[in-house]
């Protein structure tokens, strides 16, 4: 018995040191776990779009749907020569110069895909390099009656591709490669350069920078410059040109109109002289069906032929008739499918305000032939 009471004097104090050790520990858990507080869950951070970013987007988008609009109406051959699918047009051209008279001739320009051979290689008429713009008809011409381009590698921005211009008795095997953007809201710009060579001629290069600033639903500025410097060339041949392009509805409006007022000027450095100055308008337009065109380009010119020559003025205008051929030689059973958002707008049916164009954006046009979207 007296050994039992030993037993319980030793151990009742232990269990209530044991106690309060419990009780200061719990204690100091609470303590601890009031006194944190770990990471909150993270917040959905709000949209860093909103409708300023939207109307962003909708008037890059809208500017660039207009350069490919321009481009497919006026028939830009770097367009054409980059475009999906097959696609022909056939000139009835009649020239009239002051100084050379008249002058008439039968052009056919475009590509066709060859599907058999391979999907990256294109037969081109005309211009195998796709890259010409008539500043001045006096300026150098590197046309070929038959070419071939196949496509390397292409992405969002750049294409480059392998040339093969044929004529007669001659070849101009190539490379071109091509880098496009755009920046601000209404800013696009394209730089081509190309590396050829030509029996006869040795070797020569192209570049051509070209700028557009879009004006408006229905105008486009562009500043297009080439120079060309080989072996036999006289020093760089260069050629600038300033373009105001417009789009119209004509008296119907089954039809479209698209007017170019342009001014261009070409010389050369080696002698160092220009050569002529140019400025004119040129008026396009649907008749009768939507793959028939008109065109009428007069135009004034202060030239001289050779630096040491007394310069004169000349006028010349320019009469052609066009058929496009739609690049598949089909219709499309959806025209509505690649519509440009800014067509809408000509005829005062477009949206309301960016937001709600944001919502209604369509991939823009290949091509509005046979139905041209206007």
């Amino acid at each position: 018995m007296r050994i039992l009471l030993l037993m319980l004097l030793v151990l009742v104090p232990g269990l209530a040191a044991g106690d309060d050790l419990v009780g200061e520990g719990e204690e100091l858990a609470d303590e601890a776990v009031e006194g944190w507080q770990g990471d909150l869950p993270a917040s959905p951070s709000p949209s860093e779009e909103n409708w300023v970013d939207d109307s962003h987007a909708y008037a890059t988008e809208q500017a660039d749907a207009l350069t490919q609009w321009m481009d497919d109406y006026f028939g830009d051959p770097n367009y054409e020569l980059e475009a999906a699918e097959s696609f022909l047009r056939l000139d009835f051209i009649t020239d009239w110069d002051q100084d050379d008279g008249n002058n008439n001739q039968i052009r056919l320009r475009g590509k066709l895909q060859l599907p058999k051979v391979s999907r990256r290689l294109n037969l081109v008429f005309n211009d195998e390099s796709g890259d010409e713009f008539d500043a001045d008809p006096d300026a150098r011409k590197l046309d070929d009656n038959v070419g071939l381009v196949y496509e390397v590698a292409e992405d969002k921005r750049s294409r480059f591709d392998l040339t093969m211009g044929l004529n007669w008795n001659r070849v101009r095997p190539g490379v071109r490669y091509r880098f496009q953007d755009t920046f601000a809201e209404f800013y696009s710009y394209r730089l081509t350069q190309r590396v050829q060579w030509e029996n006869g001629e040795g070797f020569y290069a192209t570049s051509q920078a070209e700028l557009n600033r879009a004006l408006g639903e229905n105008s486009l500025l562009r500043w297009n410059n080439r120079a060309v410097y080989g072996e036999e060339t006289r020093g760089a041949e260069w050629v600038s040109r300033l373009s105001l392009f417009e789009r119209r509805r004509g008296g119907s409006k089954k039809y479209k109109t698209g007017i170019n007022y342009f001014a261009g000027v070409n010389g050369f450095t080696d002698p160092r002289y220009i050569k002529n100055y140019r400025v004119g308008v040129l008026f396009r337009r649907q008749i009768y069906r939507k793959f028939l065109f008109l065109e009428v380009e007069p135009a004034y010119n202060y030239r001289k032929e050779n630096e040491d020559d007394k310069r004169h003025f000349a006028w010349s205008i320019g009469l052609t008739l066009q058929v496009a051929l739609e690049r598949d030689l089909a219709r499309k059973k959806n025209p509505g499918r690649h519509k440009d958002p800014a067509d809408d707008n000509i005829s005062g049916n477009g949206p309301a305000s960016p937001e709600d164009a944001v919502s209604q954006r369509q991939p823009t046009a290949d091509s509005p032939y046979p139905d041209l979207p206007l």
